[in-house]
């Protein structure tokens, strides 16, 4: 696991070039603190910091061929590097090292671009081609391991994270602001995006030439969807191979040559992971779980009858909340410098304390992501198949009556008990829409009448409640494809918010402590496998998950398996209204003016602020989107200081 930067740029000398990457890469020693590397030739310079994860002894980078044709540096792994390599040197080749840094320079010099292909894996690669003078930056198939460029005319500067690209050049923090509206109402940007107008996002399963002139990039793998032949097996013949699928996923990514555990939540997923890499003969596992004082948003009693169940050496950190709230003021700044942009999803900070437990007893982790998205284990999956049987009633009485007496129930309760009426009357609207509105609906965290208030004419004229102007294109293509709903929207959140938010917040917060984390059901051969699955093989009956749990009954305990489901999440909505109030009102009162002028309507912040204070509605989410944003503008663009060079963020 590295971080890694680079520029391109045939007109400025190698010294001056050498300068800039190791500022670049100076900003990235929480991606790697333990080695650090650079190649510079004509016109180009590529670095690394790295995290020694395999071949700790010889697998520094960068790594070459032979004749040093090919530099690549890389973040990442790749767990079937070791057959790649006895195949490259039954092939002629000679490998100086055990790394799998190494394999991918030999696999590309046999190949070219079409070497992606034979990895498996998750990484971010950058590798020069001197003999045709090229550079390609390639990103895995799900996208795990963020990338991010930057091109002006012979120019590309390409990073891990955006502070490096700010780091070589400072002029790039120029706010994009046509990212504001998918950032308010999605928690984060949709790739190829960033809150950054001349910033991109290399896209997941894509690969980015650069010749000195022209940037190209093209995908290099497509997820198939439905199989026919795979449709004939028995329930009994997929809850097979998806048993021995899980195992051998897990199974790949227990190497290492460093310390390694699993995050454990006590829920279904990261209990399954738990279970397979016991099964696999790794003992005694260390597991590592987040705790809360507060018993309704505290699973690590759960987590405990895993551990127990399974031998684990376990460690809990319990949070409280009164030490959460009075630190959060500065907690926020420090995820912010972390991510870069601001971020939408308030578990970041359970995420952030965990990988902070973890890495005091390991540097690799496995967790539990894509279970929920593979598996339909989200409540978002039910709403989608009670609206497919909502819509078969008449409409008059689907679209108007039953949603108006669900706000006449809110409306007749007293306030601070009225949030479950509200949300029923949303949902039951909802569920009448077209199918791709349905879905935009469910998943925005900030709805078009809520924008369209808080935002000035100017900004707001632009907003659309029609999902293909808001929507990424590969998302409608799913939304829109002849698939059961469950796996429409399944494969949506896939491509959507698997990969811009939840993949997002877990690279950021482990790598702000220099933990690697790798996710099994993420696998993209098991993807594949499941993608071909049956929607009644995973939502059964109004249980989610369903033949995911026929693979752990025998493995798991009782108390796992009949667990409800419950995210990783933290009490937003009270601490807003409460212990955070002084908070909110230092970066959202208009007196504060940490929220740009002309940007929002400062009228209309202060009238959500206080419905929330009073408990007439749930402002929670969106006052957290505020927040995010204002400490952001704060830090990378207004007033305050960006992150200075080489600072630990």
């Amino acid at each position: 696991m590295c971080g890694i930067a680079g520029i391109i740029d045939a007109q400025r000398p190698a010294d001056d070039l050498r300068g800039t990457v190791a500022r670049m890469t100076a900003t990235l020693v929480h991606r790697g603190p333990d080695d650090e590397g650079c190649f510079v030739d004509d016109g180009v310079a590529i670095g690394m910091r790295r995290l020694s994860i395999v071949d700790v002894a010889g697998g520094r980078q960068p790594v070459s061929t032979e004749d040093g044709r090919i530099q690549v540096v890389f973040n990442g792994e790749i767990y079937n590097y070791a057959e790649l390599r006895a195949g490259l040197i039954a092939r002629g080749h000679t490998l100086r090292t055990h790394s799998d840094t190494e394999v991918i320079a030999h696999l590309y010099e046999e190949r070219g671009p079409d070497c992606l292909d034979d990895l498996r894996g998750m990484f971010a690669i950058a590798l020069w081609d001197g003999g045709a003078r090229r550079v390609m930056l390639a990103r895995d198939r799900l996208g795990k391991k963020p990338l991010f460029y930057a091109h002006h005319g012979r120019r590309l500067l390409f990073g891990s994270e955006i502070k490096a690209l700010l780091a070589a050049d400072p002029a790039l923090a120029e706010p994009d602001p046509a990212a504001l509206v998918p950032y308010l109402r999605f928690g984060f940007v949709p790739q190829p995006g960033t809150m950054y107008r001349r910033i991109r996002k290399l896209p997941a399963a894509h690969a980015l030439t650069f010749d000195g002139t022209a940037v190209r990039v093209a995908r290099y793998w497509h997820l198939r969807v439905g199989d026919d032949a795979r449709a004939a097996r028995t329930p009994h013949q997929w809850a097979e191979e998806l048993d021995a699928r899980l195992a051998e996923a897990v199974c790949v990514r227990l190497v290492s040559e460093v310390p390694l555990g699993v995050f454990l939540s006590g829920g279904l997923d990261s209990s399954a992971i738990v279970a397979y890499a016991h099964r696999a003969g790794l003992h005694p596992l260390k597991t590592f779980t987040i705790g809360f004082d507060r018993p309704q948003w505290d699973e690590s009693t759960d987590a405990r009858a895993v551990a127990d169940h399974f031998g684990t050496d376990h460690h809990v950190l319990t949070l409280r909340e009164a030490d959460l709230t009075a630190r959060l003021p500065d907690t926020l700044l420090e995820l912010v410098r972390h991510f870069d942009e601001p971020c939408g999803d308030a578990s970041a900070l359970p995420a952030y304390h965990v990988s902070r437990l973890a890495r005091q007893a390991v540097t690799v982790i496995l967790s539990g992501d894509g279970g929920d998205e593979l598996f339909a284990g989200y409540r978002t999956y039910r709403g989608i198949a009670f609206a497919e049987r909502y819509r078969r009633l008449p409409s008059w009485l689907a679209a108007s009556v039953l949603p108006a007496l669900a706000d006449g129930l809110a409306a007749a309760l007293p306030r601070g008990r009225r949030y479950a009426a509200q949300r029923a009357g949303r949902v039951l609207r909802d569920s009448v829409l077209p199918f791709a509105a349905m879905y935009l609906r469910k998943i925005s965290l900030c709805r078009s009448d809520t924008l369209r208030a808080l935002l000035p004419p100017n900004l707001a004229a632009g907003i659309d409640d029609d999902p293909h102007a808001v929507l990424p294109a590969d998302v409608l293509d799913v939304l829109s494809a002849d698939l059961p709903a469950v796996t429409r929207a399944t494969l949506a959140d896939l491509r959507l918010r698997l990969l811009d938010g939840m993949l997002v917040k877990v690279d950021r917060m482990s790598m702000a402590h220099s933990l690697e984390v790798r996710s099994p059901f993420l696998d993209h051969r098991l993807v594949e496998f499941v993608a071909t699955m049956p929607a009644a093989l995973k939502l059964r009956g109004g249980r989610t998950k369903a033949i995911l749990r026929d693979v752990l009954r025998p493995q798991l305990p009782a108390r796992t398996m009949r667990k409800p489901k419950q995210g990783f999440e933290v009490p937003l909505r009270e601490w807003l209204r409460r212990e955070l109030a002084d908070m909110v009102g230092d970066y959202l009162s208009p007196s504060a003016g940490r929220l740009p002028s002309g940007v929002f309507d400062t009228d209309a912040v202060s009238r959500l602020v206080r419905e929330h204070r009073d408990g007439t509605a749930d402002h929670s989410t969106v006052i957290w989107l505020l927040l995010n944003y204002a400490a952001w503008h704060d830090l990378y663009v207004g007033r305050g200081r960006r992150p200075a060079v080489g600072e630990s963020p």
